[in-house]
């Protein structure tokens, strides 16, 4: 395989960008797997039906309808770098917002609930945009960030597996994206000032025929034509990284979703 590979730069058109074809299956798949434990954290802060709320990253638009739901007399702004799957979302005190994150500003005190998934690990600046969060809040307002920490590569069994996780890894490096962040986020709430920080922790496995385990096929079959495409990878490793997830001997920790939130004084 060829040294010289021309990566994306940016997340809007990398291996998760919306031009992708299976990309709004992915985000389904998605949605399908990580909602209850968004719902759940959401919940034991407690959503107010009145709060002003602010859906980061929001996808295909899961988290946004249902705080649309929870926040029936409040309000919720839903930002994307590309909104084609937020359209058919039809609530009176829904905004759907085009922009990337980076770049929106937003007044001091706006929101009393921020919310992002799976999203400030895909942002360069993310720290920045974690500081300005913060400001965005009112006094009392909530500021919730779930992220993957991924496991290294090496930690895995599978030689064919590390392979296909290493043109992966570039592709992140390649487009600033940081899948170690992720265990940072309560103590970089805490220097930002928040308090009554929180954590909770959910450990994802491939091979248990869970709804992870559904996304992750899709989600590797994605990166598996980006990664063809850009010669990272044969047309036979991807048979073969494809084929160990289905075998049905087949089992491994993959990554591990943390979910921190803390609260603006």
């Amino acid at each position: 395989m060829g040294q010289d590979v021309t990566l994306a730069s940016d997340y809007s058109t990398g291996v998760l960008s919306k031009d992708r074809p299976t990309e709004f299956e992915r985000i389904n798949l998605l949605q399908d797997w990580i909602d209850p434990e968004t719902r759940a954290v959401l919940s034991q802060i407690g959503v107010v039906p009145d709060w002003r709320c602010l859906e980061i990253g929001a996808g295909a638009g899961s988290v946004a309808d249902w705080l649309s739901d929870q926040c029936a007399e409040g309000t919720v702004t839903a930002v994307d770098i590309d909104t084609r799957f937020l359209q058919e979302l039809e609530r009176p005190n829904l905004r759907v917002l085009r922009g990337d994150i980076g770049e929106l500003e937003f007044a001091p005190k706006s929101f009393d609930l921020i919310h992002a998934r799976l999203t400030f690990c895909h942002l360069p600046n993310r720290n920045e945009i974690l500081a300005r969060a913060v400001q965005w809040l009112a006094p009392g307002g909530w500021l919730v960030i779930g992220d993957h920490f991924s496991l290294p590569e090496e930690f895995s069994t599978y030689e064919l597996r590390r392979r296909f996780l290493g043109g992966i890894a570039k592709l992140w490096e390649a487009q600033g994206t940081d899948m170690n962040w992720a265990p940072t986020m309560p103590s970089r709430m805490a220097q930002a000032g928040l308090r009554d920080i929180g954590t909770r922790a959910l450990a994802n496995s491939v091979g248990d025929g869970s709804a992870y385990d559904r996304f992750t096929l899709v989600n590797t079959r994605q990166h598996c034509d980006y990664l063809i495409e850009r010669g990272l990878l044969t047309a036979d490793e991807m048979r073969g990284v494809l084929n160990q997830l289905a075998d049905p001997d087949f089992f491994e920790l993959r990554t591990i979703t943390v979910y921190a939130w803390g609260r603006r004084p």
